[in-house]
């Protein structure tokens, strides 16, 4: 078989091999302290110290990653000891910061921007619903983004959240 072939008969194999479970990915413990106050270390972060410390004090903007309901009081929403904080900025934008409740430490999500973007925006060309999808009880973190701009690598992709953010292991791509 020519080596052209075998590169995308194992690209196919990629794309359709069956998606990472949020049951894969348990978490061990769900924190149930009082939240650290957020490390607002950059001049990002900082710009954003309010609506991220009224999230981990607060819950406001903190969502169940299944319903997308508010939780409305402060607590881990994803793997355990984590807050996913989301706010607008405009349509079509959202800006999400991930917040270690344990530590303290603010996380970017998946595929943030450069220049000209904020850290914290999420790549908005959602090419599914929901766009986001996430559990309490698990690392797994699915994001339907679109990796760079519009129409550049879009579909679904699966990240797993350890100590040092978040991490691709797989993704479906559209055609």
């Amino acid at each position: 078989m020519p080596v052209c072939a075998l590169a995308i008969s194992a690209w196919a194999q990629t794309q359709n091999s069956n998606p990472p479970r949020f049951e894969d990915y348990p978490v061990q413990k769900l924190f149930d302290g009082i939240p650290a106050q957020p490390i607002l270390t950059t001049p990002e972060e900082r710009r954003f110290r309010t609506v991220i410390r009224n999230g981990v004090s607060k819950g406001w903007g903190v969502v169940d990653g299944i319903t997308g309901n508010e939780f409305a009081a402060p607590g881990p929403n994803f793997a355990g000891h984590f807050a996913i904080v989301g706010w607008g900025c405009g349509s079509p934008c959202y800006m999400m910061a991930i917040i270690n409740l344990g530590t303290g430490r603010v996380f970017p999500p998946p595929f943030h921007h450069g220049p000209g973007h904020s850290y914290f925006q999420l790549p908005y060309a959602f090419p599914m619903n929901p766009p986001l999808s996430y559990r309490r009880d698990s690392r797994l973190f699915v994001a339907n983004i679109c990796e760079a701009g519009e129409d550049q690598n879009c579909g679904t992709h699966y990240f797993i959240m350890n100590d040092d953010g978040l991490k691709l292991i797989h993704r479906v791509l559209e055609k």
